[in-house]
């Protein structure tokens, strides 16, 4: 598998889908920039039992995103600083609305320099990134979360009785919850063509597994296939959540040529 080079801009697909699932409103927010550079792509989630929470994902999405079309950069020390802008305004609008002044919200962030081949993502909570490449998982981001520290959220879809506990009461990073926004921010990573990357809200890694993933990858001939195979898996499983859940998929060249190559057996 040949890495990408500078010689070309990484080719790169998307698509994207938002479910309100049991609950009366939506508070997700999905969010991307993609010129002939650069990219970026951001999924939010407001935390429930506080008001505002559809606000405080809109804000988190459309902050990071001008954030990082003003300065579009893969460094650690900019996505950190895109992230803070979020906090910050985040923070701003509490404070301006008393009634919505404990709105919080996850992030997941993917950023993308089309021109060398580099990636990196940074999130806070629980939204999820999931990096695979010849149809396997290479890796995920990990919860800020009480549930994912004692290994609850391991297999990507527990939950207690239908309870959505991780929402009110388990998540011990989300911003606006603190005056510094506590970033994880992955190293930088050289991108080769067949990956792919799902950014989703915890609404729909409850739902579906990791296996599911990539099973559904496997089959897919596109961006648009595979979210549209994860979208029926989870709806199968929809009674079973009373959350939102949401996703973004992103393709890194042309993955159901290299994941199959990469998963085909000798006959």
């Amino acid at each position: 598998m040949l890495e990408l080079t500078r010689a070309f801009a990484v080719p790169i697909s998307t698509s994207q889908f938002s479910c309100v699932g049991e609950r009366s409103g939506n508070q997700d927010a999905i969010g991307y920039h993609l010129d002939e550079y650069n990219a970026c792509f951001v999924v939010s989630d407001g935390v429930g039992g506080n008001a505002g929470g559809e606000l405080a994902a809109r804000i988190a999405v459309d902050t990071a995103l001008n954030t990082f079309v003003r300065n579009p950069s893969v460094e650690q020390e900019d996505i950190q600083h895109a992230v803070k802008a979020a906090n910050d305004a985040i923070l701003a609008k509490q404070r301006e609305l008393a009634d919505q002044s404990r709105m919080s919200a996850t992030i997941v962030s993917l950023f993308v320099d089309r021109t060398s081949g580099q990636a990196c993502w940074a999130h806070v909570g629980d939204s999820r990134l999931y990096w695979f490449r010849r149809g396997a998982l290479m890796q995920r981001t990990e919860d800020h979360s009480l549930s994912e520290r004692s290994g609850e959220a391991a297999l990507g879809n527990g939950t207690n009785g239908g309870e959505r506990l991780v929402k009110t009461n388990l998540l011990y990073r989300a911003l606006g919850a603190r005056a510094t926004a506590e970033t994880t921010v992955s190293t930088p990573q050289r991108l080769a063509d067949g990956d792919a990357f799902l950014l989703c809200t915890d609404g729909l890694w409850q739902l579906i597994s990791q296996q599911v993933m990539e099973r559904s990858l496997q089959l897919a001939d596109s961006a648009e296939e595979w979210l549209a195979l994860l979208r029926r898996a989870a709806e199968a499983k929809a009674d079973e959540s009373r959350d939102n859940y949401s996703a973004l998929a992103v393709w890194v060249g042309f993955p159901q040529q290299v994941t199959l190559a990469g998963t085909a057996r000798p006959v």
